[in-house]
């Protein structure tokens, strides 16, 4: 195993630095800044629009990342390799204990509001697993003084690069997974529970029925004779007059149609969970157990090969795309804050002048006809002074279903969410301060700590860590990321703290490009450090 000898000042020279000369190019920190910055600058002068970064994030999720994850997975793996990587998993579960486990205890000492608490929660339990590392582990493996990565002399950059995204995106699978399900709950749920039941109402009817079944479950006085008022003629009651076999049969064929509806419905639930790139993983690990199939996606002289290369090279667009994205992203989340800002500092000096000219005119009048004027002027100033108090929204977020009061309320804390209101600044400060401080500080110490005692202390237990170095810094990497930008849309399926959201997103994205470059830094010197030592 190639090993080169290196120092912390020279990992951090270069981290600030665009040298090569004292060890890995940490200025991949640098070559992610500047593409995610042009996004920003996209953003900002109208170029990128939400329109377009939903389109640009379809395009990412359904095409360029399945085929970064199948491309680097069949091009690197093995089937042993496979076998031994059943750890990661299990590191992805530690590292999601040791940052809920944060989470909730910071909140309780912070006095966090319980439902605000459930978004830290989350936002430190989900971090961003596709983006930031797979972009820092391509641009540190293709850098010069990245040798100590090298697995074996016969080992190149560019297969340490797909390795490492191949690992990453085992962490990436789980996030997938487990965001629509396990992150949801933590929310509270998703905001169409309405929805829900009537789509499971019409799974278990026929077409005919589905939308008389959707009509009724709305209503209250639906009960067990429901089905009866449908309009269609009842089946006959059987069993009367019929043997046993009959009877068995008739129960067997209820049976096997409560079954089948059941599956249906747990179809429904998992789809939000099956996404391409689930899919693009799954083939990947079918190509790599069947070893001819394997080997025609990798020999230049088979059809499956050009397949193999179209895909790579959508694989290769992913990264760069996903920056521009998040850049773009960040960019909108600034504008609309600042948008904000700007509304409420207008709403509130409006509110002083129409005050004050309410006064004025209650001060001037001198006649009946003028004392009515000035009572109808204060009354429209003050109910405009109290339109903006208090905004109801629905469910389904349709502009019928909202409702306006004209009669404002202090804000208590738990209490105004539900309203479509926003935390107190402090609160917010606090919540953002546990998050980042559980992403970049809490949870990559204590992975430090594990991996370190594993590979000293342990080293027959994790072959694979001993074998391929960079399995160990992609590791140390998924510790330190910021939360998932995929925490904004969960906030919008569940219809809370949206601006919440988006305002940790802003704080941990923009503190991260500092902090990942000082952590990553260190985690190529513990790397190198630890393969030098056992």
């Amino acid at each position: 195993m190639a090993v080169v000898h290196a120092n912390i000042l020279g990992y951090a020279y270069t981290a600030t630095k665009a040298s090569a000369a004292h060890g890995p190019r940490i200025a991949a920190l640098l070559e992610v800044f500047l593409i995610g910055l042009s996004g920003y600058i996209f953003a900002r002068n109208g170029t990128l629009t939400r329109p377009t970064l939903k389109s640009l994030s379809l395009i990412s999720v359904n095409l360029l990342t399945p085929a970064l994850m199948f491309s680097k997975m069949t091009e690197t793996l093995e089937p042993q390799m496979l076998v031994e990587l059943w750890n990661a998993p299990v590191f992805y579960f530690v590292y999601g204990g040791f940052s809920l486990a944060w989470s909730r205890i910071g909140g309780r000492v912070l006095r966090l509001d319980p439902e605000y608490g459930r978004l830290c929660d989350v936002a430190t339990f989900f971090s961003n697993t596709n983006t930031l590392p797979v972009s820092l582990i391509k641009s540190i493996a293709l850098s010069a003084g990245s040798q100590f990565l090298l697995k074996d002399a016969d080992d190149t950059p560019f297969k340490v690069a797909a390795r490492g995204v191949s690992y990453a995106m085992i962490f990436a699978t789980l996030n997938n997974i487990l965001r629509w399900s396990f992150g949801v709950a933590l929310l509270g749920g998703l905001n169409n529970t309405a929805a829900s039941r009537s789509a499971f109402n019409s799974v278990s009817a026929t077409p005919a029925q589905a939308p008389r079944m959707a009509a009724l479950s709305r209503t209250s006085s639906a009960d067990e004779l429901t089905p009866l008022c449908l309009g269609e003629p009842a089946a006959p009651v059987r069993g009367q007059g019929e043997g046993p076999a009959a009877r068995a049969l008739a129960l067997a064929e209820r049976l096997g149609r409560a079954l089948l509806a059941r599956l249906r419905s747990a179809w429904r639930s998992a789809q939000p969970c099956l996404t391409p790139p689930v899919y693009a993983i799954v083939a990947a690990f079918v190509v790599i157990s069947i070893e001819p199939l394997h080997d025609s996606f990798r020999s230049p002289d088979s059809l499956l090969y050009t397949l193999w290369t179209a895909i790579d090279m959508c694989g290769d667009a992913c990264v760069p795309l996903i920056l521009i994205s998040l850049g773009g992203q960040l960019g909108l989340m600034a504008a609309e804050k600042r948008r904000h800002n700007g509304d409420e500092r207008s709403s509130s000096s409006s509110n002083s002048s129409n005050s004050s000219n309410s006064s004025s005119a209650e001060r001037c009048a001198s006649t009946p006809e003028s004392e009515d004027t000035s009572i109808n002027e204060a009354t429209r100033a003050s109910s405009v002074a109290m339109i903006p108090a208090i905004v109801l929204r629905s469910a389904t977020g349709s502009g019928s279903g909202t409702v306006e009061l004209s009669q404002s309320r202090p804000h208590t804390p738990g209490a105004g969410r539900a309203l479509g209101g926003e935390l107190p600044r402090r609160e917010q400060r606090r919540g953002v301060a546990l998050v980042l401080l559980g992403r970049f500080v809490v949870v990559p110490a204590l992975a430090v700590a594990l991996i370190t005692t594993l590979r000293v202390a342990f080293p027959a237990l994790l072959p694979i860590m001993d074998e391929d170095p960079v399995y160990m810094l992609t590791l140390l990497i998924l510790s330190s990321t910021p939360p998932a930008i995929n925490l904004i849309t969960v906030s919008q399926a569940t219809g809370k703290f949206e601006a919440e959201a988006a305002q940790i997103l802003f704080y941990g994205y923009v503190l991260g490009i500092f902090v990942l470059a000082v952590e990553v830094s260190g985690f190529l010197w513990l790397t190198n450090a630890l393969e030098r030592v056992v």
